[in-house]
């Protein structure tokens, strides 16, 4: 028979796995089209791919560009992202005002062929946004950060 503390326990263990599953079924590559990319960076990409699971992150999605360049955009959990952009910071990250409830962006390294990364915290938890390659400016990845969050 159950009693009352087991029914509430039941229904709230319920809550959690639907919201649980609800955050697993985001999908990083539906948040932007190739004419939105164009429109916002003025690059050219082919469709974008779903990538391998990573820690930490609940989808990610690849577009590929001409010359090496790639936009990665990964969406992720608060406690990651919150743990991602402290140690961007305290590695030289800019804070960026203006997007999300607050956002860094860095420039790639010679592993990522130069490029901008840009990390957000928003109400629906974490954004990652990269151009990589010599196309990746600043100004090209906070557009397209922008974009994104219009649409989150």
């Amino acid at each position: 028979m159950l009693r009352f503390p087991h029914i509430i326990l039941i229904v709230t263990l319920l809550a959690v796995a639907v919201a649980a599953s609800a955050q697993s079924n985001a999908n990083a590559c539906s948040l932007l089209s190739r004419a939105a990319i164009a429109k916002a960076t003025g690059l050219q990409v082919a469709n974008g791919k779903p990538g391998p699971p990573i820690s930490g992150s609940l989808s990610n999605c690849t577009w590929q560009g001409s010359n090496g360049t790639k936009i990665i955009l990964t969406l992720a959990d608060t406690s990651h992202m919150q743990v991602t952009m402290q140690s961007q910071l305290q590695s030289g990250a800019t804070q960026l005002p203006g997007i999300g409830t607050s956002a860094v962006g860095t420039a790639g390294n010679d592993e990522t062929e130069g490029g901008y990364n840009m990390s957000i915290l928003d109400s629906k938890g974490g954004v990652a946004v990269s151009i990589l390659g010599n196309a990746g400016t600043g100004k090209r990845t906070v557009a397209l950060a922008k974009l994104i969050e219009s649409h989150r």
